[in-house]
């Protein structure tokens, strides 16, 4: 315990002279500030303690989608915060952690305290994740406040975003502990692991679009089917009461495009969806940063309807009033295939977003930890 706390102590010096790791938490103070400037009233949305108004019939004091469109905003500061700009500025941090730690003249001392390297190595790293987990903790803190007070409900939930948020730079934070381990150099550690981030995001986007593109084209399939099967069965019935009857060859001919535009269709799909197959197998072997992520929109967002999501679509109106389409329709298939992709991925499993992660983060620090145990200081 006492090695903890000695341990603990010198990551906070090494930070504090970084002078980042106070930076980073004073921006996140000065987000939580603006975050909590905004306000609703009877007649919209007010920002900046009432200093601008933007008026809205729907988004007023007490409503639904005022709710909806606070805890939303709390989604995008945490990904676009807490998740890029904050976990950039925590790996410039601690990205010379480690390679300090195992140079000349310092690991030394701790090598000498009666404990195994393994536990020590370990120690290390949680010692470097603490203070992420702080930032994370006192930003949430701050929202959990604003939003207890702007809309008096105190969730709770707000607090899920300390372990997404710690989970999720853990996955880049071990790639960072290996390289260091590897070349004692917190510069190559740090571009290492910004190049492996932007090899996931790559892989996480290309996935996310050809996915989109399945999806869609399977909605279309299913209508086109359903459209023909519907029009050959009225065909039917026009030829049994009148087989000179001057629309059975218009409609002879929507049929036949129709089955043309459906094969068109079935072909594209066929190519596309093995590359889909093949990225969709190359993710689950590798961490799902943008999805553990987007675990807090799943846990926040809210069965009625009225979210954020439902705001940016234009979707202001109670949800039963909402214009019905032709299911052929462009409108109709782009909202049918949105909701299949929704179910998709909030179908997907804890162990398959956090569990196969977590899997690769212990291959990597167990390769880094056995760099540290058999090397010779």
């Amino acid at each position: 315990m006492r090695l903890f706390k000695a341990m603990s102590i010198d990551a906070y010096r090494q930070l504090s002279a970084a002078r980042l790791f106070w930076l980073t938490l004073g921006l996140s103070g000065l987000v939580v500030i603006l975050y909590g400037s905004i306000g609703f009233n009877d007649q919209g949305v007010t920002m900046l303690f009432g200093v601008f108004d933007v008026e809205s019939e729907y988004i007023t004091e007490g409503s639904m989608w005022a709710r909806g469109l606070y805890v939303g905003i709390y989604s995008v500061l945490v990904t676009i915060w807490l998740a890029w700009v904050a976990t950039i500025l925590a790996l410039i941090s601690t990205c010379s952690i480690f390679p300090e730690f195992v140079s000349e003249g310092s690991i030394e001392l701790s090598l000498s305290k009666p404990i195994t390297r393994i536990r020590l190595f370990m120690m290390k790293y949680l010692v470097s994740m603490l203070f992420v987990m702080l930032q994370v903790s006192i930003f949430c803190l701050g929202i959990f406040l604003c939003v207890g007070l702007r809309l008096g409900e105190w969730n709770w939930m707000i607090f899920v975003a300390i372990p997404i948020v710690s989970l999720f730079y853990s996955y880049l934070f071990a790639v960072t502990v290996l390289v260091g381990m590897m070349t004692k150099s917190g510069i190559a550690a740090l571009l290492v692991t910004g190049v492996f981030w932007m090899t996931l995001f790559s892989v996480s986007v290309s996935e996310g679009a050809l996915t989109t593109i399945v999806t869609g084209e399977e909605v279309q399939i299913e209508r086109y089917q359903e459209s023909i099967d519907k029009q050959q069965k009225q065909l039917e019935e026009i030829v049994s009461k009148s087989p000179e009857d001057f629309r059975i060859e218009k409609r002879e001919a929507r049929i036949e495009k129709m089955k043309v535009d459906n094969k068109d269709s079935i072909e594209f799909l066929d190519k596309i969806r093995p590359w889909q197959t093949r990225i969709s197998w190359m993710l689950t072997l590798l961490p799902k940063t943008s999805q553990t992520i987007g675990l807090l929109d799943r846990w926040l967002s809210s069965d009625d309807g009225f979210d954020l999501a439902a705001i940016m679509r234009g979707d202001m109106s109670e949800l039963e009033e909402m214009e019905d389409f032709e299911p052929t329709s462009h409108q109709a298939l782009h909202r049918e295939s949105n909701r299949r992709l929704q179910d998709e991925y909030d179908g997907r499993s804890l162990w398959y977003v956090i569990g196969t992660s977590i899997i690769f983060e212990g291959l990597v620090l167990g390769l880094a930890s056995l760099i540290f145990c058999r090397r010779d200081f």
